[in-house]
């Protein structure tokens, strides 16, 4: 899971940015309030102010974060100012891959030797085992 900025630039109208902002589902972004002057409070839309935070963000300052667990895409609005959008694009996260399988060890060679490297017919101390 990650999380992402988005920045507030002052306007008229204020422009969000990076605006998409594209993420993997399960990852989560923040607003930054660059504006110096005006507070700002994005949100799915004005019948739904309090989507994704329960505030407005005042000038030069942040938002809590906002997750996002299903992949879609989420369209958003300035509560307080009429023409400033934006947008999140959520994907599937890319499946995690560790590499091809082998047949060696985890070390890259054949694990038929001890944990060291040598036969293990002596005991944990370096003495012979009977």
């Amino acid at each position: 899971m990650s999380i992402f900025k988005i920045t507030i630039n002052a306007g008229p109208p204020a422009k969000f940015t990076p605006n998409p902002q594209v993420i993997a589902a399960n990852d989560s972004v923040f607003w930054f309030n660059a504006d110096q002057t005006l507070a700002h409070w994005p949100a799915p839309s004005k019948a739904n102010p309090t989507g994704f935070m329960s505030y407005q963000i005042p000038p030069n300052s942040q938002s809590s974060l906002a997750g996002f667990g299903n992949p879609g895409t989420f369209n958003y609005v300035c509560v307080n100012h009429d023409g400033e959008t934006g947008q999140i694009i959520v994907k599937t996260p890319k499946a995690v891959s560790f590499g091809k399988k082998t047949k060696k060890g985890g070390f890259g060679g054949k694990t038929k030797k001890g944990p060291f490297g040598g036969k293990s017919k002596k005991g944990p101390f370096g003495s012979t085992t009977k």
